[in-house]
């Protein structure tokens, strides 16, 4: 059978419309979603040569997930808000401690995600962030709580979460939130060496 004979046979896959849709879409497709995750692994190469005529690199994160880049045009750009990035570093760095999970449960709750960011700037930095505006009417608690809440469903919605209610309010990671996980320990470096000067300093 020929690379052609291949993608024929790819392509004509019941799975397929499914697989191409949720990756142009920007899903990760993790080995917890059983069928999705083993067409794509069993079909790797094919996918992976067809993606790249469209500009697009299809990867595997160590873990167990696949997720698509676009390196062009064609499928365009799709990026997270600086908000949402925010919220997904928050969530990956809750997920890393196993402290901030419901004992037993693995759950986290937004209200953590939004103690875990007051923390690390003022109320009224992140609320800026979260909303994308320096407009001080909008700054109210609810708002920022709602920008949060909403961040967190778009992140369940590209499959890095499973949530366990529709308001976005508790959910579970799933395996594609170790895609944060570089940008978490630049972090949790940062803090070290800040701490470390702050002690030098006493």
């Amino acid at each position: 059978m020929n690379e052609h004979d291949d993608l024929g046979k790819t392509i004509a896959h019941g799975l397929f419309p499914a697989t191409d849709h949720k990756l142009r879409r920007g899903v990760h497709l993790s080995s917890e979603d059983v069928e999705l995750y083993d067409f794509v692994k069993l079909n790797f190469n094919v996918l992976s040569g067809l993606y790249r005529r469209y500009d697009a690199e299809l990867k595997e994160g160590a873990e167990g997930y696949f997720y698509l880049v676009s390196q062009g045009t064609m499928f365009g750009q799709r990026q997270l808000t600086k908000g949402e990035m925010l919220v997904g570093l928050t969530i990956s760095h809750l997920f890393r401690d196993p402290e901030h999970r419901i004992k037993g449960t693995g759950e986290i709750s937004a209200d953590q995600v939004i103690s875990r960011l007051e923390t690390l700037k003022s109320v009224e930095d992140i609320a800026r962030l979260m909303t994308e505006t320096k407009v001080r009417a909008d700054l109210h608690p609810s708002r920022m709580r709602e920008a949060v809440l909403d961040a967190i469903k778009k992140l369940a919605g590209l499959n890095f979460l499973t949530l366990l209610d529709q308001s976005g309010a508790r959910f579970r990671c799933k395996l594609p939130i170790h895609r944060f996980d570089q940008f978490v320990a630049q972090i949790d470096t940062a803090q070290v060496e800040g701490s470390e000067a702050n002690h030098e300093g006493d």
